[in-house]
């Protein structure tokens, strides 16, 4: 029964988060040298991956996630939910993962605010963003690497 509960609210979510056709939320975030970051400014197509430090799947998801970043050279921005995650414990994190590019508070926004915005109920959900700053495509839970791969065309990446 709880099984299937959780089941219904990941639809749920799903059905109400950003959709792809969807522009994305406003939001104003920081990059590690402090450059703000926003839908305007993201380098776009890119990927955004919403994500917690003690998120199991998170964990197991990154380094594939990372390799595909590496190959295709999109930008990845990951942005951590967990409103405990403080800067330090980001970027401590991310160290293993150089081509991520986290996103971390400004004084106009906090990252599990935009999380908010984006509806996003979980970690990790995955967003695929073509060049305009539409939503392609959307992951909830791990996202696949073919699935990926298949979203990024979509978003026109030229892939290797």
């Amino acid at each position: 029964m709880l099984r299937r509960w959780m089941g219904f609210l990941l639809l749920l979510g799903v059905v109400l988060a950003v959709q792809p056709g969807q522009r994305l939320p406003e939001f104003a975030l920081l990059d590690p040298k402090g450059n703000l970051v926003t839908p305007a400014t993201l380098r776009k197509p890119a990927v955004i991956v919403f994500w917690a430090s003690w998120c199991t799947v998170c964990k197991a998801e990154f380094p594939g996630l990372h390799r595909v970043a590496e190959e295709t050279r999109v930008p990845f921005y990951v942005i951590s939910r967990e409103p405990k995650d403080t800067k330090e414990v980001v970027l401590e994190y991310m160290r293993a993962f150089p081509r991520f590019i986290p996103l971390l508070a400004s004084d106009r926004d906090k990252p599990h605010e935009v999380a908010n915005r984006f509806k996003v109920l979980g970690q990790p959900w995955t967003f695929v963003v073509d060049a305009e700053g539409k939503v392609v495509a959307l992951f909830a839970g791990r996202a696949g690497r073919e699935a990926l791969l298949d979203a990024l065309l979509l978003a026109g990446v030229e892939l290797p």
